[in-house]
Order: C-alpha cells, then sequence, then structure tokens
C-alpha cells in the first residue's frame, strides 16, 4: 500500500513539474520575435539570379534565390546578432557578407552582386566585411577645410539635393558614382542602430543627407575626385546592407532639407552619450566639437525614447535650423490634434499638463495621464461650458492653449518648450523664438515667432 501511495505521489508530482516547466516555454514562444533576411544576388550586368544558394551560415539556414534573384529567410530570435551570408552559384565567384546585424522585427535587406570566376574551379571568395559601427569606435568625422577653402563652392543648389555622390572606397582604392538616395539609405544602417525608434532614424536620416549634400557643394577632398570617404572619416557606406525600417526613414523624410540661413549646412554628428545633454562630453570634450553644430547618436535615441520627434532633435542639437522643404516638394499639412486620455504619456501630456497649471490646477507635468490629470481636465472642461469626459481633444484644445511670445513667462511657455525640445525654464526668449519660426516654416505658417492656434496645433502634433 505505501509502495502504490509512493508511486503515486511520485507520479503526481512529475506531473506537476511538467506543467511548471512547460509553462515558461510555451511563454516564450509566444512572445518570441522574427527578424527577416532578404537577399538579392545579381550577375555583373545587373542582372537577378536564379537558382542560386544562399546561406545563414552561423544559423544552419540555406535558401535557393527564385526568378527576381531573392532569397528569403526568417528567424526567431529576440536579440540583435551577427550572422554571415554566403552565396555561392556555378560559374561565379563566392560571395560571403560577414557580421551583418540580425535585428528582431526588421528585414536585413543584402545585395550581393557576383563576380564572374577568372576560370573553371576558382575557389577565391569575395568577402565583404560590415565595418566597426561609429557607435562602437567613438571615431569622429575628419575636420573640414577653412574658410577659404570652403567657399570653393561646387556645382550645386541649397533647394535640391544632387542626384549622385561620389564615394570613395577606402579598401577597394577606388571611387564609385552612386545615386544619391541610395547612397544615404546605405548609410544610415552604418551610423544609426536599425533597432532603434522612428523618430530616431529619421533625425539620422536627416543629418546623414544633409552632411552628405553638403559635401558634394563644398570640396573636402579638393583635386582627389571624390565626396566622401566610406569610412567614419566621413559617413560609413556599405552598398551590401540595408534594412527596411532605415529605408523607410529615408523615404519618411527625403522631401524635406535641413537648413541654416537658408542654405544645406555641415550636419556633423557622433556617438554622444545616451541622455538628453547637448554637451555631450564624447562630442564636445574628445573632438573638439562645438555645442550647436552636431548632433549625439546616441542622445537622439534617448530623446526619441522618451516622445521627441525627428524634427524637434534636430532643432535641439543643431542651433539656428529651419526644417524646410527641398525643390518639389510640398508644404506638409497641419497635423490634427492629438487625442489624450487617461493612460496616455509623452510630451503631448507633459505640455497638456504645464498648461492646466496655467489655468491655476495644481498637478506635477511628468507626462503620465493618470486620475490627478483627468480630474483636472474634468475640472476645467466643466469651468469652461465643455462635456466633462475627461479627454482632451480639439475643444479642449481650443480653451486650454495660451498666446505667448517672446517675453512671455510662466507653465504655458514651459508647455511649448516641451514640444519644441528646447531647455524647459518657462522663459520665452530667443532660443524659444527661433524653435518657433522654424516650426512655422516647415508648416508654412505666417513666421512671426508667435505661438497661436496654429502653431500650438502644429506643435502639438508634430
Amino acid at each position: 500500500m505505501l509502495r502504490r501511495l509512493t508511486w503515486r505521489w511520485l507520479g503526481i508530482l512529475s506531473l506537476a513539474l511538467g506543467l511548471l516547466i512547460q509553462q515558461p516555454i510555451a511563454a516564450q514562444t509566444r512572445n518570441q520575435q522574427r527578424a527577416n533576411v532578404s537577399v538579392t544576388v545579381s550577375s555583373p550586368d545587373g542582372k537577378p539570379l536564379r537558382n542560386v544558394t544562399v546561406s545563414l551560415a552561423s544559423l544552419g539556414l540555406t535558401s535557393i534565390t527564385n526568378e527576381a534573384g531573392i532569397a528569403h529567410f526568417t528567424v526567431s530570435t529576440n536579440d540583435s546578432q551577427a550572422i554571415e551570408v554566403e552565396v555561392e552559384a556555378q560559374g561565379y565567384r563566392a560571395w560571403r557578407l560577414r557580421n551583418a546585424q540580425l535585428i528582431p522585427n526588421d528585414t536585413l535587406l543584402v545585395d550581393a552582386p557576383l563576380s564572374l570566376a577568372d576560370k573553371a574551379g576558382d575557389q577565391q571568395a569575395e568577402i565583404i566585411d560590415v565595418q566597426p559601427h561609429r557607435l562602437t569606435t567613438n571615431a569622429a568625422q575628419e575636420a573640414s577645410l577653412n574658410d577659404a577653402e570652403l567657399n570653393q563652392v561646387l556645382a550645386g543648389t541649397n533647394t535640391t539635393p544632387p542626384a549622385t555622390i561620389r564615394v570613395y572606397r577606402v579598401s577597394l582604392g577606388r571611387i564609385d558614382t552612386v545615386n544619391f538616395k541610395t547612397y544615404v539609405k546605405h548609410v544610415l544602417p552604418n551610423e544609426w542602430v536599425a533597432g532603434w525608434r522612428t523618430e530616431s532614424l529619421r533625425s539620422g536620416a536627416m543629418a546623414s543627407k544633409t552632411y552628405a549634400w553638403y559635401r558634394t557643394m563644398y570640396p573636402k577632398y579638393p583635386g582627389k575626385g571624390y565626396d566622401t570617404k566610406d569610412t567614419t572619416a566621413d559617413q560609413v557606406y556599405n552598398p551590401n546592407v540595408s534594412y527596411a525600417s532605415t529605408n523607410a526613414a529615408v523615404d519618411d523624410t527625403w522631401n524635406y532639407r535641413l537648413i541654416k540661413n537658408n542654405a544645406i549646412f555641415q550636419s556633423q554628428y557622433c556617438a554622444g552619450s545616451y541622455n538628453g545633454s547637448r554637451s555631450s562630453g564624447q562630442c564636445s570634450q574628445n573632438h573638439g566639437w562645438t555645442v550647436g553644430l552636431y548632433m549625439s547618436q546616441w542622445g537622439s535615441k534617448y530623446l526619441a525614447d522618451n516622445g521627441s520627434t525627428w524634427r524637434s532633435i534636430l532643432t535641439f542639437y543643431y542651433d539656428n535650423v529651419a526644417i524646410g522643404t527641398i525643390a518639389g516638394g510640398t508644404t506638409p499639412s497641419l497635423p490634427a490634434w492629438p487625442t489624450l486620455r487617461n493612460g496616455s504619456s509623452g510630451n503631448d501630456v507633459k505640455a497638456a499638463q504645464y498648461l492646466l497649471r496655467s489655468h491655476g490646477h495644481s498637478l506635477t507635468a511628468d507626462g503620465a495621464f493618470g486620475a490627478g490629470t483627468e480630474q483636472a481636465v474634468r475640472s476645467f472642461q466643466s469651468a469652461n461650458g465643455l462635456t466633462a469626459d475627461g479627454v482632451v481633444g480639439a475643444q479642449t484644445f481650443a480653451k486650454l492653449i495660451k498666446t505667448v511670445q517672446n517675453g512671455s513667462n510662466g507653465d504655458a511657455v514651459r508647455a511649448i518648450q516641451t514640444l519644441l525640445g528646447v531647455t524647459v525654464d518657462g522663459a520665452f526668449g530667443a532660443g524659444t523664438e527661433q524653435a518657433v519660426l522654424n516650426l512655422q516654416s516647415t508648416y508654412g505658417l505666417t513666421r512671426d515667432g508667435i505661438v497661436g492656434p496654429l502653431t500650438w496645433q502644429a506643435a502639438f502634433g508634430k
């Protein structure tokens, strides 16, 4: 009898342990993320190659290209990881891409142009190594020429980006002439991290485009026959690697230009620090750069993680700049007012909280829309003849905003400063006015520096 009970309890214990072990595994499976890899294989004349073997060696995966010359992989992963892509086709040299980064919830796009084998049985592979990222090396862009040399402007325009750019491929010892937009798409993922938030990637797309645009107009390497190097000396460029997320960031911002005094300028950037400081020690102290002339890449991530938009990130780092449209582009439509309710968070909520404070409501402007904020909204709505539903929409904003301008002070100023990404001190001075003017230029509003209803709407919706 005792033996039967013992075996019965052992069976129950075994079943319980099995359930305990299976539960986290099931949860892990449900939460597993996916990364995609799309490899396009082409011949020396650019034609797609079908039935070519493509392998992700480190993952043990192999596929065959379709009629469009594309092999596609989907990988379950929760972490970024380095992979190696191998391509083998009869009559062509083997091709390898090393240290490409696989990123969850993104698609790695690999272009594999094959070269003809020199002779039958030629086994020498063409190896492409993804260069170390600026964020890991902390390398600085090399110094530019002096002002006198910069006055030797090349053919170019401040309103329309160039069609092509000449890139010196340092390790290959050759100069490539590349479609300008294609160049930016193959720079951004090598300067920013594809897994970062969209607004950081968009700010990086603008900075990368502007730097390259400037370099096509002003000679950094006079007499050399090229505009930029493909290294951290200028911008890391790799024609074999891009990502769906970074390509989208370039497309989303392509019709915009970042200008200072209505001209393209040298929009430098460096790794910096993950914080909200403009004076990153790594950029200003190690490189000797002047605050207001560069952007911190890690800082752009920090600001995006905390709700800043790409426009506010750019105007936070670069002094006296405006975001306009390129020739042939269109002025963006005025965005709709946001809808804020219990559970909302971010800078829009923080600005609304400051506005509520400017109307005499006592609450903390922390960017979290909780019970206290909801109660303040209901009270404000009741006092102003609105439906007291606790939701901040267009009608509530119309009553909530206050006109502010240079010389104004208080919480309403803190609200607009929060939205513009400038120093939040409650004093409307020259810096805040310039940010307002930049915003008004972006949306085609009257450039008067006064924050009225339309400018408030642009600031909340940007």
